[in-house]
């Protein structure tokens, strides 16, 4: 179990190593701790209204998945 630095949710990785081919927040959640797309952006780049999310927390924008925190357009 990790506790996720933002939201201090308690949560099980989705795996549990590092590993190629996972989404970058599934990677995250073992170097950082952030246990989704949501909580990196709300810790990073402060809150994003132009991307939605699911309930896993894995960021979209305008129904595309985004990978990345990229600045919005």
């Amino acid at each position: 179990m990790k506790q996720c630095p933002e939201c201090l949710k308690d949560y099980e990785p989705d795996f549990p190593e590092r590993r190629e081919g996972a989404e970058p927040y599934q990677n995250e959640q073992h170097k950082i701790g952030y246990c989704s797309d949501k909580c990196f952006d709300e810790a990073i780049s402060g809150h994003r209204p132009e991307y939605t999310y699911d309930e896993r927390g894995r960021r979209f924008e305008n129904g595309v998945r985004k990978l990345f925190a990229d600045p919005p357009r």
